[in-house]
């Protein structure tokens, strides 16, 4: 469990730093850096931590701009959407979640292909 938070504190804190400087998606590539360096048995630790430390920062940000300006932007696009403001910082959580998770796994997973398999023998 200490593995998991500090690996999503991590993912948290550099994908924070990338996102002011790299387009939205370099979370995953953050996220999939961080997930490399974190060995676990399974990918799905690293997924959950991945999709928590990314659902975090992007739904802070987006409820940070949307309390900003008022709600004037979450308004024009919930109207274009059809749906009410309050659903889009959810959605947008969601969908970094799941981006910063595919990531961070995509990350765990490319490091146990270069790990040394000792089950197997010749």
């Amino acid at each position: 469990m200490k593995k998991f938070g500090i690996q999503a504190l991590i993912i948290l804190i550099l994908g924070s730093i990338a996102q002011y400087f790299l387009p939205f998606w370099s979370i995953a590539v953050v996220a999939a850096l961080v997930g490399f360096f974190f060995k676990y048995e399974n990918s799905a630790a690293s997924f959950a931590a991945g999709t928590a430390a990314v659902t975090l920062l992007w739904s802070s940000y987006a409820g940070f701009l949307t309390s900003a300006n008022a709600s004037q932007l979450a308004n024009q696009i919930g109207n274009l959407f059809q749906v009410g403001p309050g659903y889009l910082v959810p959605a947008t959580g969601l969908i970094g979640g799941l981006l910063g998770g595919f990531g961070a796994q995509t990350g765990t997973l490319l490091r146990k292909i270069f790990e040394k398999d000792d089950s197997v023998s010749a």
